[in-house]
Order: C-alpha cells, then structure tokens, then sequence
C-alpha cells in the first residue's frame, strides 16, 4: 500500500497515529505539505502564551483508542501546572505548548512505522495537480511526480474570507493568526474593530490585554452571541445520549431532529433535571444579553445540574453520526436558524478567559455592537456605519472560515478533481463521501475533516478527527488485492 497524504495539520497526525496503531502490512506513506506550519495547520500555531487551547486535556488528544494521551503527555511537563485553570482544575496550556505535543505525537508515529518497516517520508511542497488519474500519480508544485495507491485529504478549512473588501487597506489583518504577528503591528493605543464574537474573538481581546492594550476594543457581532464558558468537568455516564444509541437511529433510516430533542428530554428526566426549563435557557441564547449571560455562566461553573455538559458533548460524539442521517429540512434549519446556538455550545471558552473578557466589558474597554455594519477603509483608518458613524485605527477578522470552504492553496488541485468526477460538491458545499471509509467519488481518494459534506457545520475537534483517523486507517490497513502500478515513472522520495 502506497499511500499519499495531502496536508500536515492535525488530521494527518491523528491519521499517522492510527496507521501506526494499526496491524496491516507495511508500505509507503508520502506526507506533503507545503507550508510551514508542518503538524499544527491553520488553529494551533506557535503563539503569544494568551492564546491558549479550548478545552480540558481529555478533549484535546490526538489519539481516537487513548482519550489520556495529551493529559499522560502533558503530567511530564511540570511546567504546564502554571496554567491551571482555577475554575476547571485543570490545566489550559498555551496553543504553543499543544504544537509540542502534535509534533512529537506525529515524529513519535513516523519512527514506530519505520520500525515496523513503513517507509515514511514528508515534503516540503504543495500537490499541485496529477501526472495521472489511473493509477493515481500526484505532481507537486516543483514538478516531481509520486505514484501512490490512496490519497487522503487533509487539507483543513483555509483561511478567512474578507467580507467586507478589505484586503490591502493599511491596518486590516484578515488572517489574525498567529497574533504574535499581528500585534506587532497594533499600537496600544489604537481603536480596534474585531469582526466577530466568537472563539477568534476572545483570543485576540486577551492577547491584547496581555500587550498592555489601552485602546478600545470592539467586537462587531450581527448575533451579538457570545460563546458560552465550559463548566467544571464532572463524571457523565449517559444512558439514551450515547454514540450506540446514535449508531441506532443512523442505521433506521431519516433522522427526525425531534426524535434527537426526545433522547434530551428522556436523560434529562432520568436525571431529575428539568427540561423545559433547560430548553428555555437554550432558545434564550439570541435573545438574552450576552454580559449578563456571560456573568451568569461564570456564576454557575461549578453547577450540579448535567444538561449543559450532556448537551456539549452529544454535539460532539453524537453529532457526527446523526448528522447525514438527518432530513434535509433539520439540517437547514439547525444551519440556518440555530448556528451560533450550537456553535456556543460545541466550542465554549475556558473560564481564563471568560474572566478576562468580562473584566474588559465591565470596565467598558472592551464593547459589544450588534447587529449588520458596515465598514470602509477612508486611508486614515476604518470608518463604521450601524445605528451611528464610528471609526477605528485598526480592524482584525475574527469570522472562521465558512464550514465545507476548500482552502485556498488547494483550489487548484481541488478544481482538476471536480473536473474529471473523481470528486463531487454536495448542493449544500463539501465533498461527496462514503461514511465509512470517507472515500470520494474515485474510491482511491478519500478525505478527513470539515472538507467532507457529511461532516458538521461546526469545526471538528482533535478526538472528532482522530475518531475519523482511526476508522480510516483500519480500512486502508484491512484492504487486500490492490491494483499494481505499471509502466510508472520511477520517483526519489
């Protein structure tokens, strides 16, 4: 088995983990990637220490048999105690200390597969196109060619989109990672325009206060929806929220959305917690005001009642498998009318920085402006039209990039796949995939992460593309009577 991969972030290490996880006979694993951002992509950079993970350590390893892997790496480093987080107990390290452990992780993956008698090697240049289709024989931008027997995209998201046309205009950073960089560029005293209020957000508005920023700082939110901040992890056994039970439902048929709310209600009830009223505090999050609702969560980390945690992680183990398995109409209902709900939920903020932003909002330093602006670059800086006309000195994109958008430096590449139907968008963007073995239209290609069309609206999480890994790497291991390569050019690798 030769076998290409396509992208160097965490998908790939989660992919090279499980492969030497796996018990199949040894081959070939190309690794390509043309950036420098070599096993950590676009969201985990080497960064100023504000910009932290998001989440306890248990829900950050990259290997899908071992949920301790980055919690048994992370006891090894006594130096990580310095940033625990009082309220979670446990430690929220810098994104910078987790690149660590994705690097050793994929080097630690790479010697065990050469001992085993893989050949692995990784290079340093974008696939740019195909030499040819059948067999697969990818070209890289310098023109060497590599034959393989299965590619596996794991190309990642890309970057932000500039919505407001602001590319080019002196004080506009449309890509704000790594902040490292961009605070450079970012007096102290400068008014700041942050698009967006979500994850992106927080992390630039507590690197800036840890830049000693004393400007103000705006978040432009059209939902004014904050993420909601994560509690004090306590033991969860559920008995109707489970991936069986979600396994069940997939494997009847269509999915109706309410038949997902009943299995809530039911676990809810079995705890003796009261639904309704949990529901209530859901449909509330476009309506209430998001400081008091940030300050109220706060208040409540430590809460006994389980519906919040339940809900937050069904999203994540359950959601990926009921999620093709739901009617259309849920499925645009939920995209369409309950995004940031969801997305508040999925991905909340450590209490860390909570605390901060809300210290920075009560002492008005930091302001919430809801609803559609508009803004335009006049040569002197940023001049903002909502209810009123405001202007600001800098402006930094906080918006990820839309679910399913193909990055941009693998549009090329992406377009020759359409071209000859190896490869199909799905109505609602994303590739075309077999569930199982997440294989495109050519059963040779496949692909891991959000590029995926079955995959959620909301970014995957480590386990979540691990998970994906693991199940991949036992098909590729397990298969038998490939098709032998003739006439092939040969390659140096």
């Amino acid at each position: 088995m030769r076998i290409g991969i396509i992208g160097a972030g965490v998908a790939a290490v989660g992919l090279l983990d499980a492969l030497a996880c796996a018990d199949g006979a040894p081959g070939t694993i190309t690794v390509f990637e043309g950036s420098a951002a070599l096993w950590r992509g676009r969201a985990y950079q080497r960064d100023v220490p504000a910009v932290r993970v998001n989440a306890p350590p248990a829900l950050m390893s990259a290997r899908a048999s071992d949920r301790e892997h980055f919690q048994d790496w992370l006891a090894q480093r006594p130096n990580a105690l310095r940033f625990l987080d009082p309220e979670l107990g446990q430690p929220i390290v810098p994104r910078a200390m987790y690149v660590e452990y994705l690097e050793q992780s994929a080097r630690a993956s790479i010697d065990r597969l050469r001992r085993d008698g893989w050949q692995v090697s990784v290079v340093n240049e974008r696939v740019s196109g195909l030499a040819r289709e059948h067999p697969v024989i990818l070209r890289t931008e310098g023109g060497v060619t590599y034959p393989v027997d299965r590619v596996v995209l794991c190309v990642g998201s890309g970057h932000p989109r500039d919505q407001y046309g602001l590319t080019g205009a002196t004080g506009y950073f449309d890509e704000p990672y790594p902040l490292a960089r961009t605070l450079t560029e970012v007096d102290p005293g400068a008014r700041v325009a942050v698009i967006g209020s979500g994850l992106t957000a927080v992390d630039i508005a507590a690197a800036l206060t840890e830049n000693n920023h004393r400007g103000p700082i705006t978040l432009l939110s059209r939902s004014g929806i904050l993420p909601s901040v994560q509690q004090r992890p306590r033991p969860l056994s559920p008995r109707h929220l489970t991936q069986a039970t979600a396994l069940a439902l997939a494997a009847g048929g269509a999915v109706e959305f309410a038949d997902v709310v009943a299995l809530l209600r039911t676990e809810l009830v079995s705890l003796g917690e009261d639904f309704d009223e949990f529901a209530a505090e859901l449909r509330a999050t476009s309506t209430e005001d998001p400081v008091l609702r940030l300050r109220r969560q706060l208040a409540d980390i430590d809460s006994p009642l389980l519906g919040r945690r339940l809900l937050t992680m069904a999203i994540r183990t359950m959601g990926p498998i009921l999620w093709p398995a739901l009617t259309e109409a849920d499925r645009t209902m939920l995209r369409t009318g309950h995004y940031r709900t969801i997305s508040s939920l999925s991905s909340p903020m450590v209490p860390h920085n909570a605390e901060i932003l809300l210290r920075l909002l009560d002492s008005d330093q930091v302001r919430l402006r809801t609803g559609r602006t508009a803004i335009a670059a006049d040569g002197a800086g940023f001049t903002m039209t909502d209810e009123c006309v405001w202007t600001a000195d800098i402006v930094i994109n906080a918006v990820n990039p839309p679910a399913y958008a193909t990055p941009q430096d693998t549009e090329a590449l992406m377009a020759r796949l359409l071209d000859l139907g190896t490869a199909e968008f799905a109505p609602t963007g994303g590739l075309l995939a077999e569930p199982r073995t997440r294989a495109l239209r050519a059963g040779a290609w496949h692909v891991l992460g959000n590029l995926a069309a079955d995959s959620m609206f909301i970014a995957t999480n480590p386990p979540g593309l691990a998970a994906e890994a693991a199940q991949l790497a036992e098909h590729l291991t397990k298969e038998s009577g490939l098709p032998e390569f003739s006439g092939a050019r040969p390659v140096s690798i």
